[in-house]
């Protein structure tokens, strides 16, 4: 057992470090909170999004984030969220927010990002 465990910690001390992705990415503000734009990594076939979401006001909540992956002509080609949590009361003022998405991005494509309270997609960009 003890073996085992050395093989497999060693196996992770060898692992290759995520893979940094540069992703055009569209943020929509939601009233009250500032959603800051996220660092991409590689996750095997997956790219891993990770960044804050900060109280600015009192308004209730958000519990999630959504991305959406669009098309050079802003067609949505699929759509994955991460739950927040971590803003409740007064104290608490950003979060880490992290959203796994089974995407591979073609040239042209890019990320819109929202925080939202319900289902739905994101409210169109200006």
């Amino acid at each position: 057992m003890f073996a085992v465990a050395l093989v497999a910690l060693a196996g992770a001390a060898n692992a290759a470090p995520a893979e940094r992705v540069e992703v055009a990415t569209e943020l929509i503000q939601l009233a009250g909170f500032r959603l800051e734009p996220p660092g991409v990594t590689r996750d095997g076939e997956a790219l891993r999004f990770r960044g804050f979401l900060c109280r600015k006001s009192v308004a209730m909540s958000p519990s999630r984030v959504r991305l959406e992956r669009l098309s050079p002509g802003g067609q949505v080609l699929g759509a994955a969220t991460g739950r927040v949590s971590g803003l409740s009361g007064r104290g608490h003022r950003c979060t880490v927010y992290t959203v796994t998405a089974p995407w591979r991005l073609e040239p042209g494509d890019r990320v819109r990002a929202c925080a939202q309270r319900g289902d739905g997609p994101c409210p169109a960009g200006g």
